[in-house]
Parts: C-alpha cells; structure tokens; sequence
C-alpha cells in the first residue's frame, strides 16, 4: 500500500475490488496498465480511482479527477503511487 498527499492521506490499495472495478472499465488489469503506458489520462484516473475507493467507497471517479486536477504537482507521487500499488501482493 501506498499513500498520498491530495485533499487528505490517501492509501492506494490494491485488492480484488480494485482488480475488479478496472476489470469493468478495460477488461484487465493488462489492458488499463496498456492504456497508462499511452499515457491516457483517462485511463489514469480510473486506476487511481480504482485504488483509492477501498479506503474510500463514496469516491466517485469525478471525484478523483477534481483531486488530480487540484494537485497537478503531486502527478509523480502518483504514478509511483500506482507502480507501488502494482508491485505489491493483492491485499484483503
């Protein structure tokens, strides 16, 4: 898990719900992460939405847009956000 400064600490978690809600937008985990390395800002939004709806289930993905949008700084910490996220072992 990681975590990031945006509106407030948050943890970017993979687990099977996370898999689960790309797996809706893209079909796979393979084919979103296809879709980030064409930089796809859509794309990105959604895995970051995807990852930080565990710890915070009323996110939307509009939601995650506007913190992005808010903190186009913190784009980096993101990403390494993510490939951490990625690298590690799905949680429960």
């Amino acid at each position: 898990m990681a975590q990031v400064m945006l509106d407030r600490a948050r943890n970017f978690k993979l687990t099977e719900a996370t898999i689960t809600r790309i797996n809706e937008k893209y079909g796979s985990a393979e084919a979103a992460i296809e879709e980030l390395k064409q930089v796809n800002l859509h794309a990105f939004i959604t895995v970051v939405w995807a990852l930080l709806a565990e710890d915070d289930p009323e996110l939307s993905f509009e939601d995650t847009a506007r913190l992005l949008y808010a903190k186009p700084e913190i784009m980096q910490q993101v990403d390494e956000a993510i490939v951490a996220a990625f690298t590690e072992q799905i949680v429960s």
